[in-house]
């Protein structure tokens, strides 16, 4: 949640204050946290009689709202284990090579990888282009990962890439150095 408040504009050239800060709290305790902040805001706004600052007869009380709950991806690559599991828990059976050229593509997502530097990044092969065997590959994931995951982008002609770098979450192998 973000608590903004801010008093007017200032009169004879005085200052502005702004204050910005980031709480996460849970949902049941917000209301007695507006009022905290409100009643504190309310005695920061008494200021003693001797002093030289001027106060601002109705200062704006803070205005509380809610961040939208983090969004959960649709599939986690699991280094480590060499597993890939759907939002709903459910896993996703691949081979080494699906495993792997899946992973490669999601590490360097937004650019548009050709078939032979697939073929020598997750084969380590240096094969002609015209071989069939990256395309099947593609097909068998995307028929794995269902039709509600449209994931890898087909770039006609050249090759592959993944574009929706928001659905997928790679969780690095922690002892990997």
């Amino acid at each position: 949640m973000t608590l903004e408040a801010a008093f007017l504009e200032p009169a004879d050239g005085g200052a502005v204050i702004e204050v910005t800060a980031r709480f996460v709290v849970p949902q049941r305790d917000l209301a007695s946290l507006e009022r905290d902040f409100a009643r504190k805001i309310r005695a920061l706004a008494e200021i003693p009689g001797q002093s030289t600052v001027e106060v601002q007869a109705r200062p704006q009380a803070p205005r509380l709202r809610a961040l939208p709950a983090p969004v959960e991806p649709a599939l986690r690559i699991l280094v480590a284990p060499r597993r890939v599991v759907r939002a709903d828990g459910t896993f996703i059976d691949f081979t080494r090579l699906e495993f792997d050229l899946l992973l490669f593509l999601c590490e360097n997502p937004g650019r548009v990888h050709r078939r032979g530097a697939l073929l020598n990044a997750v084969w380590h092969l240096n094969s002609s282009p015209s071989t069939r065997t990256v395309d099947v590959h593609v097909r068998r994931i995307r028929s794995k990962l269902g039709p509600g995951l449209d994931l890898i982008t087909t770039v006609r002609g050249v090759g592959y890439r993944v574009d929706h770098t928001s659905e997928v979450e790679i969780e690095p192998d922690p002892y990997a150095l």
